[in-house]
């Protein structure tokens, strides 16, 4: 597999997580259970999130940056979205345990379940625009010549820069003092 075909397929990769996202989602507000890891509050921790911030990124120095800063929009919108969703399903949740000691399950109330459902379909409309995106993100990698990709590649290997055989060696004390901070010692 070509560096451009692996940069490609990981951002199919990406794509197809974030629709993940979005259905556990749809399942959390239609009242099944969901991991809350499943639907990561926290942008970077999401699969999409972390393609995006590492490998997307590399291309917002060539002709890509200003459709990579729509998607950045985009994902901190529907971020910000499922931030309103949140506490109405997992705030209770920390209720539900307390409550289950007692006998009782507190679930979400009906007009927090229907504003869920609110931004559940704006969630959606945003989803849909970060798809249609990601496939004009996709036609310009499809244009970028090979070379281009092989670059970029050694920005995303997760190998060790410095060989095993190598020691760091801590200054010593003959070496001189080194201060710290814009004062010094």
């Amino acid at each position: 597999m070509t560096n451009k075909e692996k940069f490609i397929h990981n951002m199919h990769q990406a794509r197809t997580a974030h629709i993940r996202w979005v259905n556990a989602i749809k399942l959390l507000i239609s009242g099944i259970d969901v991991d809350e890891k499943q639907i990561t509050l926290d942008i970077t921790h999401s699969t999409f999130g972390a393609w995006y911030y590492s490998e997307a990124m590399l291309f917002t120095i060539g002709s890509s940056r200003m459709v990579l800063e729509e998607i950045e929009l985009l994902l901190m919108e529907l971020h910000d979205k499922y931030t309103r969703i949140y506490p109405i399903y997992y705030g209770n949740r920390k209720r539900t345990i307390l409550s289950g000691f007692l006998g009782g399950r507190t679930r979400a109330s009906v007009p927090e379940i229907e504003l869920s459902q609110r931004y559940y379909e704006e969630i959606i409309q945003i989803s849909d625009k970060l798809k249609q995106k990601l496939r004009i993100f996709e036609s310009q990698l499809m244009s970028l010549p090979e070379e281009k990709f092989d670059e970029l590649s050694c920005f995303t290997q997760k190998e060790k820069l410095i060989p095993a055989n190598i020691e760091i060696q801590a200054p010593s004390d003959d070496q001189g003092v080194y201060c710290y901070g814009a004062r010094g010692r």
